[in-house]
């Protein structure tokens, strides 16, 4: 699920990204991909590590090449001479076990610029000498990471000299012997050695020999182990300007001011210090000791600071003058002083994420004049915050972007002062999500007329009302996700005539109910949307769909993933001729009318994978349109593979558009000859294909009357769930949903007891279909007391609840837990009668998980069996509600009325 809801945030660039996508195509003797817009090949195995016995031949414009997760122990010069003819500029060989390298290796590649050979645990530091013997003079970057390396001769890297090295990537080997003369004479303007075995930063920065690299602009140490820092430490990298020390548990503060040439009083050129996770606690009162009068970024996340450190010197300047970040995130900071910020009046990004903050931080003097006048970003993530007051941050005339996510507000806050105006002019992307609000009015935004972007997911709104929206007069992204208590939307809801990007995804908002919403009036009032993603909702098959999208004139993107949809009415799209993206995928579609995507005649991205379509064929989707896509999407669906689909395989074996994950994952499920394989594994003739002779179809005509009657045997027997089903419901209609007056009062109508493999389908399925028919419905995770005795509020449950709903599978009837919660269902059932339970199979249960008690107690009661889509499902819901709805007395007594 969570990989799900990354995927809505960045739905809009993902979108774009797919559209330009590369066209992508099997190369290299079947073993690699190759992208010919990139000029790349990525040669990887499906599946295991298979020896490489060779390395393939590729297309002539390949420039990039990757070989991962291959065994090929021996490179040589000439096992590479299929590749020596590319014009390479980089080379990866990834977890290929190598061990031996030949010298000069690599001279064949004279344009070569980044060579990255890692995870190659048995190479030594002597073999790789010698393979980067005559290796090209462009190499700017050499990636050695995870080999294991441990002791390296000193002269390891004496053949790039020469070369126009700049980054050398060392992550995650051991480097215990390193001597500080194996980077000499090196040009090196970037050096990552985190995760290494380095904890005595002297091998960098030697006292007898200071300068070894004095081009140096980024150095990366990263859990190294390092606790402190040379006290001549700056002197050894005078063009230092990003120092990385995150995840170090370091004694103090490092020191940063000893400088070489005394006589001229110079500071560091340090622009960024990373000092997250670095056991740094306490309050830091004295900064002064970096010397950090050119850094623009501090990162001090992760650590046990209790304060806000102190950036002013004695005299109140400030210690960092050019700061703009500060991230301050996972810190143990309850109170921010009132003048905290006061020497920090470049900052323009701060974070304050997760920490539990009692105040709201103050960015203003008395006078109204900001500590911070140019701060643009603003994060307090899950700090704790329950209200906006005391106008805090009305002197924050330039915030452009603030995230108050994971709070605790139960309505929208107010970013209006005493006179009405807003206390920050300038805002643009606010961030409520997975707050507690349950009401939004139509003043709730009356002060944020410059909001471009506002997320509002995971909430507890019920109801979208009338012209919430309006005030927000420069809007133009609005988000509204994950939020299943909205049952209703008014008819000017979206009246927000700005806006071009909505999303409302995920919200299981019914769109088939129109006593819900007013289908012509939902988008009517914001007629410029170009972007709609309504994903994870109920998408209607019917022409209201079509009257749904009539007023968007503009709408060029459409996601209707995840809608549950079986089929596409054929006038859906019909007034949606600027559709350029529709995306279509997870839903349950079989097929449609042959009209339905004929009027997109600027279609260029159609996405159907991940549904239930069996064919396609030629007029499944106009061929004109067909052809004009750039990106279309078919795979994961079970196809059928027999004449009906020759077709569309010669059409991808064709076409010019972009097929996504062809042929991997273009398989059959039927016929049972072709069962997961590949699309291109149908091999028929036209003679195949051709309708057989008359004498053939009367033979088979003749036999038919024998197989109806085997058919109809198995027919039953398959069917017997469903026949079951179906004499239950005449039992529930017969029994009447009469009141009686020996009927006791219940405060929940049923207790659902399941199995936690099967929570999905309870929680997303059965419980809310319920709750919408009015039943108050009793669920352990939401109802019970979080500490309180499980068992003891199970057996509450079970006397505060009309009837039990128990959810058979095959995991129920292994799970000890289940069966104690069904003899609790037995005792109940020999008190009363069989109407106070209601047993549903959601998966069936094998043979050898039957026990005995369990067989017993299922054999004397009626069995309502899951079915999904179709007429067997709403048979399904009809008898839960009749079964919720039966009487428990016995014999009944009607009230008279």
């Amino acid at each position: 699920m969570e990989s799900i809801k990354g995927v809505v945030w960045l739905m809009t660039c993902s979108i774009t990204l797919q559209i330009t996508a590369s066209v992508i195509i099997s190369c290299g003797e079947n073993l690699c991909l190759c992208d010919d817009n990139a000029r790349s090949a990525s040669c990887q195995p499906e599946q295991g590590r298979p020896v490489l016995p060779f390395f393939p031949k590729l297309p002539d414009y390949i420039m990039q090449v990757t070989f991962k997760d291959f065994i090929r122990p021996d490179i040589t010069r000439e096992g590479l001479t299929n590749l020596s003819y590319l014009s390479l500029k980089y080379l990866r060989l990834e977890h290929m076990n190598i061990t031996y390298m030949e010298e000069g290796l690599f001279r064949s590649f004279p344009k070569l610029r980044v060579l990255n050979i890692s995870n190659n645990g048995y190479l030594s530091s002597v073999t790789l000498r010698q393979a980067f013997q005559s290796i090209s003079v462009k190499l700017e970057t050499l990636v050695l990471n995870s080999n294991n390396l441990t002791h390296v001769v000193s002269d390891m890297f004496r053949h790039l000299m020469h070369t126009d090295l700049q980054k050398l990537i060392l992550i995650r080997n051991p480097l215990l012997n390193l001597k500080q003369d194996i980077f000499e004479n090196m040009n090196l303007t970037t050096l990552d050695l985190s995760f290494s075995g380095i904890s005595d930063l002297r091998v960098l920065c030697p006292k007898q020999s200071p300068y070894l690299l004095t081009n140096l602009r980024v150095l990366k140490l990263q859990s190294t182990n390092t606790r402190t820092l040379p006290r001549n430490f700056m002197n050894c990298f005078p063009n230092l300007q990003k120092l990385y020390l995150d995840d170090n548990k370091l004694d103090s503060l490092p020191q940063l001011c000893e400088t070489y040439n005394k006589s001229q009083n110079s500071t560091n050129k340090l622009q960024e210090l990373y000092l997250q996770n670095t056991g740094l606690e306490g309050n830091i009162s004295d900064m002064s000791s970096l010397c950090l009068d050119g850094l623009t970024i501090l990162i001090f996340g992760r650590n046990k600071l209790t304060s806000v450190p102190n950036f002013c010197h004695s005299t109140r300047k400030s210690v960092v003058p050019s700061l703009k970040q500060l991230k301050l995130q996972y810190t143990s900071i309850l109170n921010i002083q009132e003048h905290s910020f006061q020497c920090l009046s470049s900052l323009r990004i701060l974070d304050l994420r997760n920490n539990i903050l009692k105040d709201l931080p103050n960015f203003c003097r008395e006078n109204n004049v900001s500590y911070t006048p140019k701060l643009a970003m603003l994060y307090l993530r899950n700090t704790s915050i329950i209200t906006l007051n005391d106008y805090r941050f009305g002197c924050l005339w330039n915030l452009k972007e603030l995230d108050l996510r994971y709070n605790y507000f139960k309505q929208i806050p107010s970013f209006c002062d005493k006179s009405n105006k807003s206390t920050n002019p300038s805002l643009e992307k606010l961030d409520l999500s997975w707050n507690s609000i349950q009401f939004i009015f139509p003043d709730s935004f009356r002060c944020l007329s410059s909001l471009i972007i506002l997320r509002l997911s995971y909430i507890l709104i019920s109801k979208l009302d009338d012209n919430i929206f309006s005030p927000l007069t420069s809007l133009k992204n609005l988000e509204i996700g994950y939020s299943r208590d909205i049952r209703n939307i008014t008819k000017y809801a979206f009246n927000i005539t700005n806006l071009t990007t909505l999303k409302f995804v995920y919200n299981d908002f019914e769109f088939a109910d129109k006593t819900r919403y007013s289908p012509e009036h939902l988008f009517k009032y914001c007629e410029n949307v170009e972007t709609l993603i309504l994903s994870g909702n109920h998408f209607p098959t019917n022409r209201v769909a079509q009257r749904i999208l009539k007023p968007l004139k503009k709408l060029q993107h459409l996601s209707l993933a995840e809608n549950r949809m079986h089929t596409i009415n054929e006038k859906t799209f019909q007034l949606s001729r600027t559709l350029k993206t529709l995306l279509l995928d997870h839903n349950r579609l079989t097929g449609w009318n042959e009209r339905a995507f004929e009027n997109l005649p600027e279609l260029t991205f159609l996405k159907l994978a991940f549904n239930k379509i069996a064919v396609f064929n030629k007029t499944s989707v106009p061929i004109a349109i067909l052809n004009k896509l750039k990106i279309f999407d078919l795979s994961y669906n079970p196809f059928n593979c027999g004449c009906n689909m020759m077709w569309f395989k010669n059409w991808c074996l064709t076409t010019n558009v972009t097929l996504l994950s062809f042929p991997r994952m273009y398989s059959c499920l039927t016929p049972s000859n072709m069962f997961r394989k590949s699309l291109l594994s149908l091999h028929l003739t036209e003679e195949d294909c051709k309708e057989k002779n008359t004498w053939l179809i009367v033979i088979l005509s003749a036999s038919a009357g024998v197989l109806i009657l085997m058919c109809a045997i198995i027919t039953i027997s398959v069917q017997m769930p469903t026949i079951k089903n179906y004499m239950y419901y005449l039992r529930l209609s017969k029994m009447g949903y009469i009141k009686l007056i020996n009927e006791q009062e219940f405060p929940y109508d049923s207790y659902i007891v399941y199995c936690e493999s099967d929570e999905k389908w309870v929680l997303r399925t059965l419980v809310p279909t319920i709750e919408f028919e009015g039943f108050r419905v009793a669920i352990p995770d939401r109802e019970f007391d979080i500490g309180a005795d499980k068992c003891d509020q199970i057996e509450s449950a079970f006397k505060e609840s009309r009837k039990i709903i128990i959810v058979l599978s095959n995991d129920f009837a292994k799970n000890e837990w289940c069966l104690w919660q069904m003899n609790l269902v037995e005792e109940r059932l020999r008190q009363s009668v069989n109407s106070a339970a209601i047993f549903v199979l959601y998966k069936s249960i094998s043979s050898k998980n039957m026990i005995s008690s369990l067989h017993r107690t299922l054999k004397k009661r009626d069995i309502l069996t899951w079915y999904e889509g179709g007429s067997r499902e709403k048979m399904f819901w009809k008898i839960i509600v009749m079964a919720m709805k039966a009487p428990l007395g016995e014999p009944p007594v009607s009230v008279v009325q």
